[in-house]
């Protein structure tokens, strides 16, 4: 490179200079002349670069392949140069090795430069597409950059045309939630109304309800049969339709039939149709007519048709208030009556209150009399139990067989007979069978249940309560009664204890373990002061 640029200067010198070998390296001025054209050169460049515009600089290789080519000149000029330089040289003796020297230094700068050739036009190449890459990125970017302004047109189109929608129907809402407000508050004058209206109503049912409670029964008799009788008229009505309707239809098919009938006569040759003709002629002469056969549809079932209402209601009885007032009178001395009976119905209550308390007087004193004669009854058995305890223990002393055992249980059983039949009044002193006695007792028995019941439910419950009240109040004096002496026994068991002497302790005192002695620890009370407090207050 160095001999090449030697030799192109000393070209671009020719004109001053005599012509020297290129072989030579050039000297140190010539070096520095060099390095300052190369200088002076890219700074004319660069100033021509930055005047260009935008699109006509180019991508960054564009320099570089600039200065490649300038290379390339420069090469082919120095190359141009040194062979001029060969050819016009002096004609000098050379030595053979000196020459082959320079000849192979000549094929050495020669091969370089093709090297250098080639490489230049890669660069080129590569420079080429690097451009084109960059022409067609830069066409890409605009695109895009015309697209991306068309999408933000369209969005700030479709942001208005969203914000007008937006304000439509936010219109259209409040106008919505206004008319329900409307609506509600109509639905709600409707629903007062209509409470209103119902509660009228309840109360016209109400008096429609009493009014007809105080309508006689004949009156709703006549308008039931008034209404079974518009109903059979109806009924009568729709069946005299549908016969007028079913005799139309038959006529109708009749007519039918004869047209038919006609055109099929028609139809015949007119030989057949002639004679035809005095047939008939003479058939009407007798008095016929031609024979036409008629299916007919069958008769509706009239008897099934239902009755109906009209959906008309009945009317009201009353329909001046003369006839209330008449009923009212009507009821006011009917309920006189029933005054009077009810009057006579209490005295004659009173009567019987005053035959039931005489009644229940001689019941209570024969009561009382059967109850005295209970006591001395009791005492009576408990005599008897004790002789029989008597006879038991004898009996047991005595080594008896079981017929001896049986006997004293079946002893036992009359004796307890006889105390129940000496109970209930009966007289035992002619000493009667036991037999004879449960079937006094039986008999007595169904007598009472009998008495029992012909005698008023309510004063029989009301006894049986007075009964059942005397028992429990019995029962509970003697729970008492043996409570207190087993309090008395248990207060006699207690004075004993106290009257007898304490016992002596024997031995060494029992000494448990002493507790160990427990610290308290005791934390003083801080005491705030008035200034520390208004610091809590106005501080924190």
């Amino acid at each position: 490179m160095n001999s090449v640029t030697g030799s192109d200067a000393g070209n671009n010198s020719t004109s001053s200079n005599p012509p020297r070998n290129p072989f030579t390296l050039p000297s140190d001025e010539e070096v520095f002349r060099l390095r300052d054209e190369e200088k002076k050169r890219r700074a004319e460049a660069r100033d021509k670069n930055m005047k260009l515009k935008i699109w006509q600089k180019g991508g960054g290789n564009g320099g570089r392949s600039l200065r490649m080519k300038e290379i390339g000149n420069k090469n082919a000029k120095s190359s141009a140069a040194a062979t001029g330089v060969t050819n016009e040289r002096r004609q000098e003796k050379e030595i053979m090795t000196e020459f082959i020297a320079k000849k192979r230094e000549m094929f050495l700068v020669q091969m370089s430069l093709d090297t250098k050739r080639e490489e230049i036009r890669k660069l080129e190449e590569k420079a080429q597409m690097k451009e084109e890459a960059l022409q067609k990125s830069e066409t890409m970017l605009e695109e895009d950059a015309i697209r991306f302004d068309t999408f933000l047109k369209e969005n700030d189109k479709k942001a208005h045309e969203a914000i007008k929608k937006a304000e439509k129907e936010t219109k259209l809402k409040t106008d919505k939630v206004q008319e329900i407000k409307k609506l509600n508050q109509q639905i709600q004058m409707v629903q007062s109304d209509m409470s209103k209206h119902k509660e009228a109503l309840e109360d016209c049912l109400k008096y429609k309800d009493f009014l007809d409670k105080l309508t006689p029964g004949e009156w709703f008799e006549q308008q039931k049969a008034r209404k079974k009788e518009r109903k059979e008229k109806r009924r009568q009505e729709r069946i005299a339709v549908k016969k007028e309707k079913f005799e139309e239809r038959k006529k109708q098919i009749y007519q039918e039939a004869v047209i038919r009938h006609e055109a099929e006569m028609k139809a015949k040759d007119g030989k057949e149709k002639g004679k035809r003709k005095t047939r008939r002629r003479n058939n009407d002469r007798e008095g016929g007519g031609p024979v036409i056969e008629v299916k007919y549809p069958a008769a509706p079932d009239f008897e099934a048709e239902p009755y109906t209402s009209s959906g008309e209601e009945m009317p009201m009885y009353f329909t001046h208030p003369q006839q209330l007032l008449d009923v009212f009178i009507a009821l006011e001395e009917q309920n006189l009556f029933l005054i009077q009976n009810s009057q006579e119905t209490e005295q004659a209550l009173e009567d019987l209150k005053t035959s039931y308390r005489e009644t229940r007087k001689r019941m209570d004193q024969k009561t009382t009399s059967l109850e005295e004669n209970i006591v001395d009854l009791k005492s009576q058995i408990s005599g008897e139990e004790s002789k029989k305890a008597q006879l038991a223990r004898r009996i047991a002393k005595s080594a008896g067989h079981t017929q001896e055992k049986q006997e004293a249980l079946l002893q036992s059983l009359g004796d307890k007979v006889k105390e129940v039949y000496q109970r209930c009044g009966f007289d035992s002193s002619s000493n009667p069978s036991t037999l004879f006695m449960l079937s006094d007792l039986e008999a007595q028995l169904e007598d009472l249940l009998s008495a029992l019941e012909l005698m008023p439910e309510d004063y029989v419950k009301k006894v049986e309560k007075e009964k059942e009240k005397k028992r429990r109040e019995l029962k509970r004096i003697e729970q008492q009664a043996a409570q207190e002496a087993k309090q008395a026994e248990k207060n006699k068991l207690a004075v004993a204890r106290a009257m007898q002497p304490p016992p002596k302790r024997v031995g060494r005192q029992v000494m448990y373990r002493s507790q160990p002695v427990r610290r308290k620890v005791k934390q003083e009370a801080k005491t705030e002061t008035q200034e520390e407090l208004d610091e809590l207050k106005f501080f924190t």
